[in-house]
């Protein structure tokens, strides 16, 4: 074989896995194109606020009481869905909780919170944060539980909450919940 034919066939062969390689890339990046990450830096960002209100006669003697929270967001994580991507929950394939800020509205001073998702503390723990003296209210969870992404899929809205009280009272407490959201089909 000579140096010409040698050449022609190496370069043929070049020409093929380069071609399988643009097919190869292409596919790749066409289905990396239906997928998008919603997160704190959409225009609408994937933030859920809960309210959980309490009366003193509800504090346990421990100074522990445990409710469920109320949605007090102007738009639940259907319309964040919808108005930014045009999708629903149905199409999430992936979800976890960046961060959930815990601020005391009114009432007694808070020791510690826990929060899960849904009606009981038996969905995802979301946040876990013991209070210092000077009101820290930051609790970074990054909850990636599997439960997370069923429980946005199937339209649980809820919060589950367990506070201990520094003191009896009647109070009320915010939960900002931020999500991460991989959608699919966008």
């Amino acid at each position: 074989m000579t140096v010409a034919e040698r050449t022609l066939r190496r370069g043929s062969l070049l020409i093929v896995l380069l071609a399988a390689s643009v097919a190869w890339t292409s596919c790749d990046l066409a289905s990396a194109g239906n997928t998008a990450i919603l997160n704190a830096g959409f225009d609408i960002p994937p933030t859920v606020r809960h309210r959980f209100e309490y009366a003193e006669g509800e504090i346990s003697e421990a100074g522990q009481v445990e409710m469920l929270s109320t949605i007090a967001s102007a738009r639940d994580l259907d319309d964040v869905l919808s108005e930014n991507l045009g999708a629903s929950r149905s199409d999430v394939v992936d979800a976890r909780i960046d961060s959930v800020q815990i601020k005391r509205i009114n009432g007694p001073s808070l020791k510690s919170a826990t929060l899960f998702l849904g009606t009981s503390d038996g969905g995802a723990r979301v946040a876990s944060v013991e209070f210092s003296s000077d009101g820290a209210s930051s609790a970074v969870d990054g909850t990636s539980d599997e439960r997370v992404r069923e429980a946005v899929r199937n339209g649980i809205q809820k919060l589950y909450g367990r506070f201990e009280l520094e003191s009896a009272g009647d109070g009320a407490v915010r939960a900002t919940v931020y999500y991460r959201l991989e959608v699919e089909g966008v």
